[in-house]
């Protein structure tokens, strides 16, 4: 570049003397000589300034690197301790979570099982509770029970001999039916003018208690001693209680003219009529079957009395 500069020199100082305004020409060019000068000291300024504003930038921005580093690290060590009892709390309830589906699929398995088990045993049940009432009943078949005679008449006498006599004197029977066993109700004794205790009598032969229950049922009415007497059949008290669900039912049925009906063991309830026989074992069928079908066999009857055909029927059939 000096080079040049010299060159430029030359070429004006030749032109200075070759030139009448050489001078004014030397000056113009001393001029800009000294401004490009001051141009390129002022350049070289503004480097140094600008070079050494770079470092300080460059340095500032070190700082705050560093800065932001050191800050990013204390949060990270923050979020750190922060979130390791989270992610520990997180992988204990997982794993809790984890056993209390284990737990709830092995009882649902477990429910499941009893339920299965359950119904075994409900089925268990209700066979061995059909069965016991079948033996109970079996048990009795040969029982009957007589309501209406006084206590203490048996006093002094074995209590199988009196009934045997009131048998056969009510019944009007040729010879006294053979009993292996007669005792009066456990109940406690009742007071005097209350309802007497009943008598529960065994007959040895099936066949002397069936024909007593068809003499008594042919009977306009039984009395011994001046008072009312019933016998009916000795029934276990589940029988009982489901043959007395059929009680509204024979109630319609008793003013039915032209209707035959009794009760089935343990608790059916047969009708023969004009349109057939049928067979019920629910009660509520049995009175809607009366009720539609049976309504013009109905008769005007005393609501008080039971007549005696109606009285014969229920028994004998129930019976035969």
């Amino acid at each position: 570049m000096s080079g040049s500069r010299n060159t430029k020199k030359s070429e004006t100082a030749k032109a200075t003397e070759s030139s009448p305004g050489s001078t004014d020409m030397a000056k113009l060019m001393d001029a800009i000589t000294n401004s490009e000068k001051t141009v390129l000291a002022k350049i070289a300024s503004l480097d140094t300034k600008i070079e050494s504003k770079c470092q300080m930038l460059n340095e500032n921005m070190e700082s705050l690197r560093r800065d932001y580093k050191d800050q990013l690290e204390g949060l990270r060590s923050e979020f750190s301790a922060k979130l390791s009892p989270l992610e520990a709390s997180v992988a204990d309830n997982r794993a809790q979570i984890a056993s209390l589906e284990n737990a709830t699929n092995n009882y649902s398995d477990r429910v499941v099982n009893m339920e299965e088990e359950m119904c075994r045993l409900k089925a268990t049940v209700t066979t061995l509770t059909e069965k016991t009432e079948d033996l109970e009943g079996r048990q009795r078949r040969c029982n009957i029970r007589i309501l209406g005679v006084k206590e203490q008449f048996e006093v002094g006498t074995r209590p199988v001999d009196s009934v045997a006599k009131l048998l056969q004197d009510v019944l009007g029977m040729d010879s006294a039916p053979t009993l292996d066993r007669a005792h009066r109700g456990l109940q406690s004794t009742p007071a005097k003018g209350k309802q007497p205790r009943p008598l529960i009598v065994k007959f040895h032969y099936y066949q002397e208690k069936l024909d007593v229950l068809r003499r008594a049922a042919r009977k306009e009415s039984l009395e011994y001693d001046g008072n009312k007497i019933l016998i009916f059949p000795d029934l276990p008290a589940t029988v009982a209680k489901r043959r007395g669900a059929f009680k509204e039912v024979k109630e319609l049925l008793r003013g039915c003219q032209g209707v035959k009906y009794g009760m089935l063991y343990p608790a059916r309830l047969r009708i023969s009529s004009s349109l057939g026989e049928k067979i019920f074992l629910d009660p509520a069928a049995a009175k809607d079957y009366t009720q539609k079908h049976l309504e013009t066999h109905l008769r005007a009857a005393d609501a008080h009395k039971l007549s005696h055909s109606s009285f014969s029927q229920t028994y004998h059939s129930a019976f035969d």
